[in-house]
């Protein structure tokens, strides 16, 4: 009888689809496989090599993690499948303005277009505004990720512009289209 064991996972938020959890320093190497896959880091612009050990480092706790910090990560973990499939978050976090950029990735591709992403964002929104007190949340989707334009626009962010030429991808420079979601948008979206 072959039973998978259940993992061990800290909750941090939980969803429908997926649980927004701590990190956990054993998926170190599948983050790092991740990070370094040509397909996946495409997307999220990670155009330097992460070695094991690099990686090992984030889920090491610091002296800078006590206090306020300008990011949090948390790790996207698949409930029927068990495991870790992705990274969500919120950095370049100001707190004197209350604003924040969104992230999210997903480490499979076999996982692209279930709409996994936009779960982890939502769930990420609801975070920085409920328990954050953000004002606004941005994001910057460039050009050739078509997936992540439509997400925006669901997710009801709205387009605060276009910067032209803004990202080298692929051997070309490409736009940045730039997004935003107010609190207040957020909040009438959600009575609605």
């Amino acid at each position: 009888m072959n039973q998978r064991k259940e993992e061990e996972v800290f909750v941090f938020i939980e969803g429908d689809k997926i649980d927004l959890v701590v990190g956990h320093s054993k998926w170190a190497d599948i983050t790092c496989k991740w990070m370094n896959n040509p397909r996946v880091r495409r997307y999220s612009r990670n155009i330097w090599p992460l070695t094991l050990d690099e990686v090992k480092k984030w889920f090491e706790p610091s002296s800078s993690d006590r206090g306020m910090r300008d990011f949090v990560v948390l790790t996207i973990y698949h409930k029927q499948d068990k495991k870790p499939i992705g990274t969500v978050g919120l950095n370049r976090i100001n707190w004197l303005n209350r604003t924040a950029n969104i992230f999210a990735a997903i480490g499979y591709p076999e996982y692209w277009g279930q709409g996994i992403a936009g779960e982890a964002s939502e769930l990420m929104i609801k975070y920085g505004f409920e328990e954050l007190n953000l004002n606004k949340i941005y994001s910057g989707v460039f050009e050739p990720n078509k997936r992540s334009l439509r997400a925006a626009e669901k997710l009801g962010f709205k387009k605060e512009g276009v910067s032209i030429q803004d990202v080298y991808v692929d051997g070309k420079y490409v736009d940045a289209h730039k997004f935003y979601l107010l609190k207040e948008d957020w909040l009438k979206r959600k009575q609605s």
